[in-house]
């Protein structure tokens, strides 16, 4: 599970939250020892596979890149097709093309223009108590808050504070999502919003996953019926509603290796960042199972 790739300076400048990126130079070491380790394969192929209960080659893994982001196209398309390894990105429908990010990186970027006194006493009119005035502990609190309460709390902090890359498009727009799909990447859904299904309505919850598929296969994506539950939300009762939306497969936030007894719409992932696996040694550490597949 990948998110960002973009180097350590920009990611810096830009306040992008941690363990939500990989350098250019990490994400390379990356692929080549995906590559040399394991079988990678579509994570469609993976999917049908475990459905019908088919035996997968050893090592098989597939990689996966949440939200769609530009830097997905610049930084990472390039080491992906030297390696003719294919990818999966997970697309909000509602926000393809348009400029500002996601709501955790706006505050992430809003809150490190302010001291921690400030922090501190945005925190407490938010209705987080004895709070540090971390930017963690701010947005830890945050997405336990419901989705229609959330967008006031975010108004309040826009208030006593400024986005310097608010204009700025990060996100990949429709054409540059069909070049993606040119050139080895499958483009599925991650809802309509970016909402938390587990802390949306039903009927929002239902909206969001058939929406999102239903925009994308209008626009000739979403053929194999993925999706990537936002921030991992997920329960039996969401798995259930994506389901019924028509997915065959979708991926959660939870470590773990897929098995081919688990559920297909609640898949595991290993997240990968720079923090922690910015050197081989690290990546075999995080990685299960390559020390068995390669060798090493």
């Amino acid at each position: 599970m990948y998110h960002r790739v973009l180097s350590r300076d920009e990611a810096e400048r830009k306040f992008v939250e941690p363990g939500m990126y990989v350098s250019p130079e990490t994400f390379g070491r990356h692929i080549s020892l995906l590559n040399d380790l394991f079988t990678v394969l579509p994570l469609w192929e993976i999917v049908s596979r475990i459905r019908d209960a088919k035996p997968l080659p050893p090592g098989a893994c597939a990689i996966t890149f949440d939200d769609g982001w530009r830097d997905n196209l610049e930084n990472a398309l390039p080491v992906l097709r030297a390696h003719e390894i294919p990818a999966t990105v997970f697309v909000v429908t509602d926000r393809v093309g348009t400029t500002g990010s996601f709501w955790p990186d706006e505050v992430s970027r809003r809150l490190s223009g302010l001291e921690r006194p400030d922090r501190q006493e945005v925190a407490a009119g938010l209705g987080l108590k004895d709070s540090d005035g971390s930017i963690h502990a701010i947005l830890t609190y945050m997405k336990l808050i419901s989705e229609a309460e959330r967008p006031g709390l975010i108004d309040r902090i826009r208030r006593h504070s400024v986005d310097p890359f608010e204009g700025d498009r990060e996100l990949l727009d429709w054409a540059e999502l069909s070049h993606l799909a040119q050139h080895g990447f499958d483009v599925e859904a991650h809802g309509v919003s970016h909402a938390i299904l587990t802390e949306s309505t039903e009927e929002e919850a239902r909206n969001e996953l058939s929406f999102a598929l239903r925009t994308l296969r209008d626009r000739g994506h979403g053929q194999h019926g993925l999706f990537a539950y936002p921030s991992g939300g997920v329960d039996k009762e969401v798995a259930d509603f994506a389901g019924d939306a028509g997915y065959s497969g979708a991926v959660t936030t939870q470590t773990g290796l897929a098995r081919s007894s688990g559920d297909p719409l609640m898949l595991p992932r290993i997240g990968l960042h720079e923090d922690i696996s910015s050197t081989e040694l690290e990546f075999l550490r995080w990685v299960p199972g390559s020390d068995s597949f390669g060798g090493r």
